[in-house]
């Protein structure tokens, strides 16, 4: 990535993070499950932003590429970031207020951090990095 890219990279990242602080303002009614699972969007939220101006990745995952594209602008990144952090907290207040069954409230827990992890080291995997260069792709020359 060149110099004006590696800027505008750091720029994004740096803005998904300022993101992100603004919407954990509210960490100290936050419970821990919540709070770990922001922890790990926020993650998966600077792999998709260092993705998205890289011209070798696309998205693939199967609702995310349906809501931002394969190839989706760092705006179209943090607003689904937004979207879906707000989503998540909202749907677990929800199951809260509502008197959901106390093993529905830890399934819906469980089972998002567990796919967000599973998320972030695919990604890895994939060579995705969050902050830097990510790895290279076979056949892929960068423009």
């Amino acid at each position: 990535m060149g110099g004006l890219g590696r800027v505008r990279g750091m720029v994004a990242r740096g803005a998904a993070v300022v993101v992100v602080g603004l919407l954990s303002g509210g960490c100290a009614s936050m419970d821990r499950d919540e709070a770990t699972w922001l922890a790990l969007h926020s993650m998966d939220v600077a792999q998709t932003l260092n993705a998205a101006s890289d011209p070798c990745y696309e998205e693939t995952a199967w609702l995310t590429s349906r809501l931002i594209g394969n190839q989706p602008s760092d705006a179209e990144v943090l607003a689904w970031g937004v979207g879906t952090a707000v989503a998540h907290a909202w749907i677990g207040r929800v199951l809260e207020e509502q008197g959901a069954p106390r093993w529905v409230q830890k399934a819906w827990d469980v089972t998002t951090i567990s796919y967000t992890t599973y998320t972030i080291s695919q990604n890895h995997a994939d060579g995705v990095r969050p902050f830097g260069d990510n790895q290279p792709v076979d056949g892929c020359y960068r423009s």
